[in-house]
């Protein structure tokens, strides 16, 4: 359960990263 969270907030950060490169 913390695994999956924090692989799912890592996944959102990395989004938000690639937005604010592009």
């Amino acid at each position: 359960m913390i695994i999956s969270t924090l692989s799912n907030g890592w996944y959102v950060f990395g989004n938000v990263m690639l937005r604010h490169m592009q």
